[in-house]
């Protein structure tokens, strides 16, 4: 069985309140206690003192009858608060404020103390006292001594007291605190149980459930995080259907083209003669199936593995003039023309020269789709401080402002290029954007609808 929050606030509460306690009534009562021994140590010891010296100095001068002294002694030790016995050199006790003690014995190691704390003399009382001492002189002799006492219990019941005292002023604040406790594990509690909910609603595809936390705390902080999350699932579910439904479109149209021209083949419909025509159709849409299907396979590569970069210095100048080369065949289908712009002096470049042929590969290409016939594609290279700016620049059909941010996603293609461009797979700019992320640097793309586009990235300069 799992152990809910308020569970685990409850233990930790009561272990508070176990500590707590356990610290006052054993750490704070030895400190009482002590503190109040003090206390009554030092008035027993200063009655006994005044007794010894005013008292009995008084009744010897004025000549008072021992009835006289002792009406004296009991008036005064009841207002102290204490019994006091007027003891014998020997140890007998010759006068006390409490019946039945006279002629008595006080053992002298007692009376050679001026403090006896819990002592219990068994032939006098019961239970332990707290007695106080003082020597009577005469002269230099001892004549006799002045004891004050009182029941021990007197000290521990005034520690009690003052305990009991802190004890309800501490479980006052227990109290408080649990309150606070309940009020904090349900205000925690409560969050969670909102957050699950969510998460629940998230799950089963409600992303647009509210999560109604108010506070400005961590919560609403993770809240926000859920949301955003949600969100960026949403979006992947959304991505994965429009994935699905352009990774349909562009697979069934090829297959449907090669199937269609072989069933014709086969079952003699086109005749023999003109057969060539229709088996090139087929190599052409086996070519575009093959040109998806390795653009979908570095894509995955890209995402599990990284983009894998193998870094060398090499001229920039010289790989463009070759892929422009590669494109002629291509160019004169359409009666493009590429011009090339490059500064007079050789510039070297550190990056990954496949890479960066794929990425040229990719631009030039996607601007001869674009390009009106009888157009210009302009390539060009520039110098920017320790930068190298390449740019990929055609007269063509442009971009629309709303989709010119999401050139650079799968498989979208503008509504202009649908129909278009038979060879296109949608994916040549993202494996663009990646290569060029993946060497820590930038890429843009500027275009009017209508005028043309325009492509730059920027590369490292090799070091000297």
């Amino acid at each position: 069985m799992k152990n809910k929050i308020w569970q685990k606030y409850l233990i930790c509460m009561a272990a508070l309140i176990v500590l707590v306690g356990l610290s006052i009534n054993l750490i704070g009562y030895r400190h009482a206690s002590k503190a109040y021994e003090r206390e009554h140590r030092e008035r027993l010891q200063e009655e006994c003192r005044t007794i010894s010296v005013e008292y009995v100095k008084e009744s010897r001068n004025a000549g008072l009858t021992s009835e006289q002294f002792q009406l004296q002694l009991t008036s005064v030790s009841n207002m102290v608060g204490c019994e006091t016995w007027v003891v014998g050199n020997n140890g007998v006790i010759l006068m006390a404020t409490e019946k039945g003690m006279v002629d008595k014995r006080v053992p002298m190691s007692v009376l050679n103390e001026n403090w006896n704390a819990k002592t219990k003399i068994e032939d006098l009382y019961d239970g332990k006292r707290a007695l106080a001492v003082d020597s009577v002189l005469s002269g230099t002799d001892v004549w006799g001594y002045i004891v004050v006492s009182e029941p021990w219990s007197n000290i521990t019941k005034d520690a009690k007291k003052m305990l009991f005292i802190v004890d309800m002023t501490a479980l006052s604040f227990l109290i408080m605190g649990a309150v606070l406790w309940f009020v904090f594990a349900e205000y925690h509690t409560r969050n969670v149980r909102i957050l699950q909910d969510a998460v629940v609603h998230y799950t089963n595809g409600d992303f647009d459930h509210e999560i109604k936390i108010r506070t400005r705390d961590e919560y609403r902080d993770l809240a926000n995080s859920i949301h955003l999350l949600a969100d960026q699932h949403a979006n992947l579910v959304e991505y994965q259907k429009n994935f699905i439904a352009n990774i349909s479109h562009d697979f069934r149209s090829p297959l449907t083209s090669i199937k269609g021209y072989a069933e014709a083949i086969k079952d003699g419909t086109i005749p023999y003669e003109i057969q060539g025509k229709y088996l090139n159709i087929i190599l052409f849409e086996t070519d575009r199936l093959a040109n998806l299907t390795n653009d979908l396979l570095d894509l995955s590569n890209f995402e599990n593995k990284g983009v894998h970069l193998s870094f060398t210095d090499f001229d920039i100048t010289k790989m463009l003039k070759q892929s422009a080369m590669t494109f002629e065949g291509k160019c004169s289908q359409k009666n493009l023309k590429i011009r090339l712009s490059f500064p007079e002096n050789t510039l070297i470049v550190h990056a990954d020269k496949g890479k960066i042929q794929q990425v040229v590969h990719n631009l030039i290409d996607n601007a001869i789709k674009f390009s009106h016939p009888d157009g210009i594609i302009y390539v060009s290279v520039m110098e920017r401080k320790e930068k190298v700016l390449v740019s990929v620049r055609d007269t063509g059909i442009g971009i629309p402002k709303e989709s010119i941010s999401k050139v650079w996603e799968r498989f979208y293609k503008t509504d202009l290029s649908r129909g278009k461009d038979k060879r296109g797979t949608g994916l040549g700019l993202s494996i663009t954007k990646q290569i060029i992320a993946a060497h820590n640097e930038n890429i843009k793309v500027s275009s009017t609808e209508g005028v043309g586009t325009e492509f730059t990235f920027s590369l490292a300069k090799a070091e000297e």
